[in-house]
């Protein structure tokens, strides 16, 4: 049983000096900047079809399933560079090998020299995987961080244009949640702040004679007294002592 994972990161790695080759010879004409991250990534796409297990059969369909778990896997490991790319490919590559180990292992379950040999061989290709995903972290890491869902879907796009097709619709990212607080008024403010002086006005229906509670509104204290909202109901009808005192 041969395995591919060293081969693959000896081609991948060819098409990163490459790139970078290109890159930094400055008789490339302007777009070769532009160019670059395609080709690196019908390269990528082209390197994984042919060392990644068959698909599950030969139906097209199958093939384009594959396909798309190719895609998904890599662009959820958000690589930005060449280098990142790189060791996404190496990820899935070596993750696809453990798997495609274990299956082996389990049909042939009746030659124990073949199912010792898969096993071993999936537990290595598991701890290359990991290594190539812990090495993917801190490269992202070092970087910095950036939009998520914006270097997914651009990772989907030159897959996918890579393959010879139209990316998949991403779902947009959802919106950020509205503030909750912006939707209280500010007698529910005050009552989350302050619960024991909001207590005491609401238990005595109006500002403590004796007690500073600072500049309050009348209009502030009569909601804080007699507002109907869940957070004014819930500060109850007993005074506080401590303040009262």
């Amino acid at each position: 049983m041969a395995c591919f994972a060293p081969a693959i990161r000896n081609n991948l790695t060819v098409i990163y000096s490459n790139c970078y080759a290109a890159a930094m010879d400055t008789s490339c004409p302007p777009d070769i900047v532009d160019r670059l991250p395609r080709d690196l990534y019908y390269q990528i796409v082209h390197a994984l079809r042919g060392a990644l297990p068959p698909p599950v059969s030969d139906a097209p369909a199958d093939l384009i399933r594959r396909d798309n778990a190719i895609i998904a896997q890599v662009a959820s490991l958000l690589p930005a560079n060449p280098d990142e790319v790189i060791l996404a490919a190496q990820y899935v590559a070596a993750n696809a090998q453990a798997f495609d180990c274990l299956r082996l292992a389990h049909e042939n379950q009746a030659n124990l020299a073949v199912v010792l040999q898969c096993t071993a061989q999936s537990a290595s290709m598991m701890r290359q995987a990991r290594s190539a995903r812990t090495h993917l972290l801190r490269a992202r890491a070092a970087r910095g961080h950036d939009s998520a869902g914006s270097t997914e879907h651009a990772v989907v796009s030159l897959m996918a244009d890579a393959m010879g097709r139209t990316a998949p619709d991403v779902a947009p990212a959802p919106p950020p949640a509205p503030d909750a607080s912006a939707r209280l008024t500010e007698a529910e403010k005050y009552a989350l702040a302050h619960p024991r002086r909001a207590a005491l006005i609401r238990s005595i229906g109006g500002r403590p004679r004796k007690l500073n509670l600072g500049p309050l509104s009348a209009a502030l204290v009569h909601e804080i007294a007699h507002g109907t909202s869940p957070i004014l109901r819930a500060l109850g009808r007993k005074p506080s002592r401590r303040l009262a005192a």
